[in-house]
Formats: structure tokens, C-alpha cells, sequence
């Protein structure tokens, strides 16, 4: 046992319930040495001690006139649920002592009782007393500490956001630095691709997700000669043979920044073709991942929506013709669905 519960031992403050003026008084001689103790003729009277006052133990006799011990001791824990009692009880009333353990008694004791019977089950319930308060005070610090971690948690979450949004924006200003159409048209695309993904019913968590991939989909033109990215009319066989590489360039790009991997699908894939004839891998159907067919589709209309050196932007009407067109072969028929449904506006 150490200091502290050695110090309850001793020192617990004890209310004792009795209309037997005898009863409490042999009571009282017997545990004024060790503890503090206050004496109540009856429930009434002890009820208004233990709202004025707080007591570790209460000691209560069964039988008394007016409200008896059963009713007391409910009356008591309602008033004070850590407060322990011991119930004093003749022969007579032993099966209502027994009921009363049901009722929060940690225990009884017989009278005429024995003093060291008295010390020892003063002391249990003292004991009983300590443990219960030091588990809730173990479970405070417990929700304390808890409650910190997340705090903690929350900052480095934060933090790592920041960091987050940090990268993608300086690999943006990196796009942007080879070609401006790339980083406006990549916020665009980014804008379009959250609202398919919300459309299909995608969970909040995964259209974030989509929403940073979809932001830095064409980073790896950072590796792409800047004549070739500016050229104002078509591209040749071998400019085209060397533009088809950005997806893998900005893997590799990607693949240095930890939290970037889940952006990886969209940057590798976004060229791939429902059909099977895209690039870089020649991905076909499901086997390309949803996030690229989405990306897929939001980069086409975004291409259609805006001006290029070789030619002017199209229609509204005619690019939701291009995607019904193309539906089941370069783009995912159930993603062009649902653009082409009447809740979802291009523009």
C-alpha cells in the first residue's frame, strides 16, 4: 500500500447514520483515532450533511424510523455516486442487507459488530474508495493526454497540408515557367474533375485526392523541350513521340515527394484510352484507373473549351457531341454519361 493510500486509511472523513444513539456512539469511539467522523440520528439529517459536505464512507443502518436504509442509500448515490457504504444490519434484515449490495453497498456488517470486523471493512471500503477515484483520475489523464495527441496530430495534419499545397503550387509555378497554357488549363481541369467525381458519387476524401492529382496531371512537360510545348502549328511524328513520354517524366518527378504517390494513376494514365490504344502503357477499359478515365475526360473538354495556335474553341454543343462520339473508345462511356446528363453544366 503506498503513502496515499495509507493517508485515506487514516484519514477518511466517515458519516455515520443511526437513530440508535448507543449504535453511533460506539461507532464513533471506535473510529475517532483514524478517521474524521460525523454523526447523523437519521436519513434526513445525514442527506443534508452529504450535500453541505463531501465523505468517503457513509456507515448505515438498515432499520430506521421515517426513511429507511434502502431508500437512503439511493438517495445517497444520486447525491454522491463515488461515496462507498456500509450497511449495518441484525440477523432480521440480513436478505435486505444482501439486496442492498445490488444497490451500490460495497458491503454489511452484522450487529452486535466486532471492532476489528469494523476497522477492517472501514478500511476496504476506504481502499475501495481510493482505487476508484485514482482509476478516474487515471482516465482523465488518459482523455487529457488524448485530447492532446490529437491536437498534435491536427497540427502535424495541418502542417503536412500546407506542405502539400506548398509542393503542388511550386510544381505548378515549375509548369508554368515552360508553358502558361499548361498551369491555367491545369486548374481548369482540376475544377472539372471534382465536379465529375462529385457527380459519380465519389466520397469527399477521394475527390480531394483527385482534385491535387489532377492539378499536377501534365507535370512531367516540365521534361519536355519548351519548343516543342510552344509550337504553335501540329507536331511531327517525333515531337509527338517525344510529348507521349511527359506522363512517365512526371512519375518520376512525382515519385520523390512521399505524399504524391497517390497522384501517380492520374499523372501515368490520363492519355490512356478506353480502347486500348492510349498511352504510355495501352491500358484498355476498367483496367485504367477511375481517377485517369475522370482526368481523361475533364482534360478533353477543357482542350475543346479553349483556344490553341492551330485552332479556335469549340461549342458546347459540339464538344458534348465529340465526347458522345467518343464514349467506348477513347473515353469511359459512363463518365461521358454522366457530363452529358442535364445536372451537370461543361461551362
Amino acid at each position: 500500500m503506498n503513502l496515499i493510500q495509507e493517508s485515506l486509511r487514516d484519514n477518511g472523513r466517515i458519516l455515520v447514520i443511526d437513530d440508535d444513539i448507543s449504535a453511533r456512539e460506539s461507532l464513533r469511539m471506535v473510529l475517532k483515532d483514524r478517521y474524521e467522523v460525523v454523526l447523523a440520528s437519521d436519513a434526513q439529517q445525514g442527506l443534508a450533511y452529504l450535500q453541505e459536505e463531501s465523505f468517503d464512507l457513509v456507515i448505515l443502518d438498515i432499520k430506521m424510523p421515517g426513511m429507511d436504509g434502502i431508500t437512503t442509500l439511493k438517495e445517497i448515490k444520486k447525491l454522491s455516486p463515488e461515496t462507498e457504504v456500509m450497511l449495518l444490519t441484525a440477523y432480521a434484515s440480513l436478505e435486505t442487507a444482501r439486496d442492498a449490495v445490488r444497490y451500490g453497498a460495497f458491503d454489511y456488517l452484522m450487529k452486535p459488530f466486532d471492532k476489528d470486523d469494523l476497522l477492517n471493512t472501514v478500511r476496504k471500503g476506504l481502499e475501495k474508495k481510493f482505487q476508484s477515484h485514482t482509476s478516474k483520475v487515471e482516465q482523465e489523464h488518459l482523455r487529457i493526454r488524448a485530447s492532446l495527441l490529437e491536437e498534435q496530430i491536427a497540427r502535424a495534419k495541418s502542417d503536412l497540408i500546407a506542405a502539400f499545397e506548398g509542393t503542388i503550387n511550386a510544381l505548378l509555378l515549375a509548369i508554368d515557367a515552360k508553358d502558361s497554357y499548361t498551369n491555367a488549363h491545369s486548374r481548369r481541369v482540376s475544377e472539372l474533375t471534382c465536379a465529375i467525381a462529385r457527380s459519380l458519387g465519389l466520397g469527399s476524401s477521394v475527390i480531394e485526392g483527385l482534385k491535387h492529382a489532377s492539378l499536377i496531371h501534365d507535370i512531367g512537360k516540365i521534361g519536355i523541350d519548351e519548343r516543342i510545348l510552344r509550337k504553335q502549328g501540329s507536331l511531327s511524328i517525333e515531337e509527338y513521340e517525344i510529348m507521349k513520354k511527359h506522363p512517365e517524366i512526371g512519375v518520376t518527378i512525382v515519385s520523390a515527394v512521399p505524399f504524391l504517390e497517390e497522384a501517380i494513376p492520374v499523372i501515368l494514365h490520363h492519355h490512356e484510352r478506353y480502347d486500348g490504344r492510349g498511352y504510355p502503357r495501352g491500358l484498355k477499359g476498367k483496367d485504367i484507373p477511375l481517377s485517369a478515365r475522370i482526368v481523361a475526360v475533364a482534360d478533353a473538354i477543357d482542350a475543346m473549351l479553349r483556344s490553341r495556335p492551330y485552332r479556335g474553341n469549340l461549342p458546347e454543343e459540339l464538344i458534348k457531341k465529340e465526347l458522345m462520339d467518343n464514349a467506348g473508345t477513347q473515353f469511359d462511356p459512363l463518365v461521358v454519361e454522366v457530363v452529358l446528363s442535364e445536372k451537370f453544366s461543361i461551362i
